[in-house]
């Protein structure tokens, strides 16, 4: 049995994929297993993925016989995941060499946290440079905290029965991710941690579609499934609402009814720090990855 699992989930990129797969088979610690879904590509990644199997054991790779989105596909993975930890990467990133060490060698905090996560590099079009988000943030994170702003960002590294016990909501729209990780922290009571790392990079200079989508219908979806599948508090629906930051949302979703609740949440340093975290997103062109 390897001692981490390493999902990814793919459709018709095939280059990205293969950029992806390279920078996991090279991490510095071998001992993984690698999950590859694809989500019933029509490009040569069924024949790619058939060579990287023969070539190394460690890989493995699955196939939807109909497109099923990319949560079926990452619930898929996890399913089967025969590891003791088990993180993820997006077709379209990659890991610095040292990510999985990183993680192993503060696995023992996840019996304290229920998962760790980093913060991100970004590559956009002007070359790779260290993201902003968690600069001024507390290292540790409770689902609370979550409300005003994702703050893990789309990886975690967790135990693989937890992430088998909750895996993701195929039923949204958008806010995955976010959802998932809300969804852990607040079922088990639990918080998480931010390692202090750099090794995964987000890539948001390339030309193809991002696998979350910022079209704000979709998000004004998953906000009002969000809030029903919760059933937040008034005030925490207005919290929430600051996540809209993210995609361009106009003014008539900030009306003075949401800055009092934030005002009367006590949060004024969150409230300062999630409008800091929007400026960076939207310095980097990253509001369509979130």
């Amino acid at each position: 049995m390897a001692l981490v699992t390493v999902y990814i989930t793919t459709c018709n990129r095939l280059e990205l994929l293969k950029r992806c797969l390279n920078s996991i088979k090279e991490q510095t610690i071998r001992d993984i297993e690698i999950i590859v879904v694809d989500d019933n590509s029509n490009d040569d990644t069924a024949l790619f993925m058939k060579s990287e199997c023969e070539k190394d054991t460690r890989i493995k790779y699955l196939r939807n016989d109909i497109n099923r989105g990319a949560c079926y596909s990452r619930n898929k993975a996890i399913s089967v995941a025969s590891s003791e930890y088990i993180t993820g990467c997006d077709d379209d990133d990659y890991f610095e060499k040292d990510r999985i060490k990183s993680f192993v060698e503060n696995s023992d905090k996840l019996e304290q946290f229920v998962f760790l996560y980093t913060d991100s590099l970004w590559l956009t079009s002007r070359g790779v440079n260290k993201a902003g988000i968690n600069k001024f943030a507390k290292a540790i994170v409770s689902s609370e905290d979550l409300l005003y702003f994702n703050y893990v960002g789309n990886q975690v590294f967790t135990k693989t029965s937890i992430l088998q016990k909750y895996l993701f909501d195929v039923n949204l729209p958008a806010w995955q991710d976010f959802e998932c990780w809300f969804r852990i922290l607040r079922g088990t009571n639990k918080k998480a941690l931010r390692i202090n790392s750099y090794n995964y990079i987000q890539d948001i200079s390339h030309p193809f579609s991002r696998i979350s989508s910022g079209k704000q219908e979709r998000i004004i979806k998953a906000y009002d499934l969000f809030c029903n599948k919760y059933n937040l508090k008034e005030s925490e629906r207005k919290i929430l609402r600051l996540h809209f930051f993210n995609y361009g949302f106009g003014k008539q979703y900030f009306i003075n009814s949401t800055i009092i609740a934030l005002i009367k949440s006590f949060s004024v340093f969150q409230i300062l720090l999630v409008f800091r975290n929007v400026k960076e997103l939207y310095k980097n062109g990253k509001e369509d990855k979130i």
